[in-house]
């Protein structure tokens, strides 16, 4: 049977819309919410906490530490709390309760603002900060009997809060954050299977990253993606909230940037927000602070400090004030990086106030994005699963 030249181009035209359509469909997050964070105490209310630890060990999401303001808000005179409670829920249905652990049977202390990573021997708990201030140590979560079990690991060579991970394997990777000695550029790993190896020292990123996105592709070759985030130098009143994806090769020990992250509106910065890889190619990102209100709050606190006339004073508080009460909220977006071809798309919103500070689960049932902030001092117990068709 003879065909047409117009009829090929037909044909070809629908092969390549139909190519497309799958692609995007692929690309499409569907959207599920899981059990809310429980109190962690029976009676008491859960605002939901920043800044947890968060990975899966065999079935058991695990979350675990984290900050709130469980009175009011900072600009009221609330006080931060740190948690130490370690909260477990069952997958895939995520429909049973959470078993919460909490007391002396929780974390061994109250901390926030660090980084985790998963392997397959537990959650891999790195850093952060405490009411004493930051911390180096380091942890592996698992679960055993239906409780947790916790490991200590080799200290981090330098405390860092606010530092982001990843994990290949056995190995876990932590980059950037914020150190006793300013932001950090450093790159670091531990081979969970090798701890008397220690942590081993990698080639230093371009840039001093602070809330950042990394995630580990396991293609043919393993990379390390570093997403976004913000920088602040010494004596700096504002931070920058960059756009920049970040690669680095572990087998050539080496980073390369690779573009900007963008959006519907073009170039997109993005900082302390959410991110996981997909099937060996893509990372998902989901959310994230723009600066757009932040840099206006880190300027007017700056002005602040140095402020002696009280009626300026005054008007400063208030317009501080103002900016965290009226703020409107995260970005939305989610955003997946084509890792082999280096192009971003949107893949529709989250279905809600996004969350940031806080850590996106790779699981094989989808990526679950556990509480978090939705505000500035707001946080909410939303436990929800993005999964990829």
């Amino acid at each position: 049977m003879k065909i047409g030249r117009l009829s090929l181009l037909g044909l070809l035209l629908i092969f390549s819309l139909s190519i497309t359509f799958n692609s995007c469909n692929k690309m499409n997050a569907e959207w599920a919410e899981l059990v809310p964070l429980p109190p962690h105490v029976p009676g008491a209310v859960q605002p939901g906490v920043a800044g947890p630890f968060a990975g899966l060990h065999g079935n058991t999401l695990i979350v675990a530490g984290g900050a709130n303001f469980p009175d009011t808000m900072p600009w009221h005179g609330g006080r931060k709390k740190y948690h130490n409670e370690i909260y477990m829920l069952q997958l895939p249905s995520g429909m049973e309760d959470w078993k919460v652990m909490a007391g002396s049977d929780g974390f061994p202390r109250p901390v926030a603002y660090g980084a985790s990573a998963s392997v397959k021997a537990g959650v891999v708990c790195m850093g952060g900060e405490t009411e004493s201030g930051m911390t180096d140590e380091v942890c592996i979560i698992s679960v055993a009997g239906g409780r947790p079990l916790i490991t200590p690991l080799p200290h981090l060579p330098v405390p860092l809060s606010g530092a982001a991970a990843a994990a290949a394997g056995s190995v876990v990777y932590i980059a950037g954050g914020q150190s006793p000695y300013g932001s950090s550029r450093s790159l670091w790993s531990l081979d969970t299977e090798e701890i008397s190896s220690g942590w081993k020292k990698h080639a230093e990123m371009p840039l001093p990253l602070i809330n950042s996105v990394m995630a580990a592709v396991e293609g043919d070759d393993l990379t390390i993606w570093m997403i976004g985030g913000r920088t602040r130098g010494e004596g700096d009143h504002t931070s920058v909230i960059r756009p920049e994806i970040f690669r680095y090769s572990p087998a050539a020990d080496r980073w390369t940037l690779e573009g900007d992250l963008t959006g519907v509106t073009g170039v997109m910065p993005l900082a302390a927000g959410t991110g996981a890889a997909i099937d060996n190619r893509y990372v998902a990102l989901f959310g994230g602070n723009d600066g757009s209100v932040f840099n206006r709050v880190e300027a007017v606190l700056s002005d602040m400090v140095t402020e002696s006339d009280t009626t300026r004073m005054k008007e400063l508080k208030d317009e501080y004030i103002s900016l965290q009460e009226s703020h409107p909220g995260f970005s939305r977006a989610v955003v997946i990086l084509d890792t082999e071809t280096g192009k971003c798309t949107q893949a529709g919103e989250v279905p809600g106030p996004a969350q940031v500070t806080t850590i996106a689960v790779q699981t094989p049932w989808g990526i679950v994005i556990p509480s978090g902030e939705i505000k500035p001092g707001v946080r909410t117990t939303t436990v929800r699963m993005a999964t990829f068709r």
